[in-house]
């Protein structure tokens, strides 16, 4: 089951589209100044991920800090929604209690990283991390592994016709981290080669995913 928990209330979200704003009818009702009669709408997808898109265009929704765009997102378990300066946190059950996803960085910290992805430091074998290029989350290699891909059994789940159910994973390995595929159609890369077996990562390196980039850090 999916909800949005906000100041301790749970609002279930049930199949189909589910409309937030200020309109009392709407089945999540955010009665707080700047929010519009109808300002987002969520919609559950057939394979049980939920997206968020813009009701109007001219409505404000921040993803983790981050703008949303015209084009529906994804949610990911943990992800923080905000609304009119009304923060929601979207919970999958599927999902709780073993989400790898840390936090959001700031986006002049995002753009900090992405300048400074260039791989080729050493690592050390604690710490693992990622940090998404497109949107600042960020997610440790907490387990024996990190799994990504498109079935919500993942640790991070990642939209893409060009995405496995399960398409890569990173884990821990002698004294560093690798990243594998998994069988993928499409294939994993780091550092825009496509990798054919484990490949060692160190700190700054590139990850690709379908479109999805990564860079990677271990260590404190």
């Amino acid at each position: 089951m999916a909800l949005l928990e906000m100041g301790g209330k749970r609002f279930t979200l049930p199949q189909g589209e589910v409309p937030l704003g200020a309109d009392p009818g709407s089945v999540i009702p955010l009665a707080f100044p700047g929010v519009l009669p109808r300002h987002a709408k969520l919609k559950s997808l057939p394979d049980g991920q939920v997206v968020i898109s813009k009701a109007v265009p001219e409505a404000e929704v921040l993803i983790n800090g981050v703008r949303l765009g015209a084009e529906p997102t994804p949610l990911l378990h943990g992800d923080k929604v905000e609304v009119g300066g009304q923060e929601l946190t979207f919970v999958d059950e599927r999902r709780s209690g073993s989400t790898q996803y840390v936090q959001a960085m700031s986006p002049q910290a995002l753009a900090q990283v992405k300048a400074e992805a260039k791989g080729g430091k050493a690592t050390a074998n604690t710490g693992g991390r990622v940090v998404s290029l497109t949107d600042g989350r960020e997610y440790a290699v907490a387990g024996a592994s990190l799994v990504f891909g498109r079935d919500a059994s993942c640790d991070v789940v990642v939209a893409g016709k060009d995405v496995s159910r399960r398409h890569a994973e990173i884990a821990q390995k002698g004294q560093g981290y690798v990243v594998r595929d998994v069988g993928s159609l499409n294939g994993t890369y780091v550092n825009r080669q496509r990798i054919e077996e484990d490949a060692p990562l160190q700190n700054g390196d590139e990850v690709q995913i379908g479109k999805f980039k990564l860079v990677f850090f271990a260590g404190e």
